[in-house]
């Protein structure tokens, strides 16, 4: 169970940055596949800049990249998209079952 909270305290960690949860809406905005060309046409970052973000967001499993020529393509990783809905889903489910310990009742 502590590998799981390890795993997504690193996408969160990962999504606390204002400039990544840009790029993730970019690429999920109409669910296509992205280029860097098209997602640095859109920020006011240099390509080095964006290159570390999206090696961040690779890192974690949150977007997979492709080579493409002389560009690399990016899409969202759907199966972390969902693990990561499922794992917030878990978190409320779980706060909803417990018991206050200064009340001792359930929340």
């Amino acid at each position: 169970m502590k590998d799981k909270y390890i795993k997504f305290a690193q996408i969160f960690k990962t999504l606390g940055d204002p400039t990544r949860l840009e790029i993730i809406n970019m690429i999920c905005d109409c669910g296509c596949n992205k280029c860097a060309q098209n997602i640095l046409d859109n920020l006011n970052i240099t390509q080095p800049t964006l290159s570390y973000h999206m090696k961040m967001l690779e890192k974690v499993g949150l977007v997979n990249s492709q080579k493409d020529k002389n560009s690399k393509i990016y899409k969202l990783n759907l199966q972390t998209i969902d693990e990561l809905k499922k794992f917030t889903s878990e978190i409320q489910l779980e706060k909803n079952l417990m018991t206050c310990s200064n009340c001792n009742q359930k929340k």
